[in-house]
């Protein structure tokens, strides 16, 4: 029972992945073997054209030979990219899948949250706020409004320079009646004045 060794557990196969990727790289392998029997091909037809009696059919024979082998690789080459493309558009389709499976997980995500944030909010208390923001924006207006109010007195410039004219001629006589105010030399004096009363009379 000591003794018995657990049975060797079997890898897991390769992914998609690695399976495109080592496709690739013997897609890449039979294609530089078909290249260079296209080139030893290319020899022997020169071969061939030089050369007479058995050592042409020498030639004849290798390019027969390089020949099949070009076409067992190119017969490779055809049914290992078949195999790739397939294995391609799996892993494609998986990959779609897993972005969809990836954006449904985001979405619900994203939905609880939007729930939860909601729940948060009170709609009554958002249509209240903005009727207290109407409200004092219309009170600021009419406050800018009265404050803006011009309160100067519509007067007639005629009658300030009449009612003008008024005070200095009553000033004047009150200066002159007062003795404030000396007489031009070229004005008769109040005695003057008094005499030339007297005798008018």
């Amino acid at each position: 029972l000591f003794g018995s060794k657990k049975k060797n557990q079997a890898p897991p196969p390769p992914s998609l992945d690695e399976t495109s990727e080592s496709m690739e790289k013997r897609v890449k392998f039979l294609r530089d073997k078909i290249s260079e029997c296209d080139k030893d091909l290319a020899e022997l037809r020169q071969s061939i054209k030089g050369s007479r009696g058995s050592s042409s059919v020498m030639n004849k024979q290798r390019a027969v030979q390089v020949l099949k082998r070009r076409k067992m690789y190119a017969s490779q080459l055809d049914s290992l990219q078949g195999q790739q493309f397939n294995v391609e558009q799996l892993n494609f389709n998986q990959q779609s899948i897993q972005d969809t499976i990836n954006a449904v997980g985001a979405m619900k995500v994203a939905h609880q949250v939007q729930k939860q944030q909601l729940k948060e909010i009170n709609p009554d208390q958002i249509e209240d706020m903005m009727e207290d923001i109407a409200d004092l924006a219309m009170d600021t207006e009419e406050v800018n409004e009265i404050m803006s109010r011009n309160y100067s007195v519509d007067v007639d410039e005629a009658e300030l320079e009449a009612e003008l004219d008024e005070l200095d001629e009553e000033l004047l006589a009150e200066d002159l009646n007062s003795g404030n105010l000396s007489v031009p030399s070229y004005l008769p004096s109040k005695t003057e004045q008094e005499e030339e009363k007297t005798m008018t009379s």
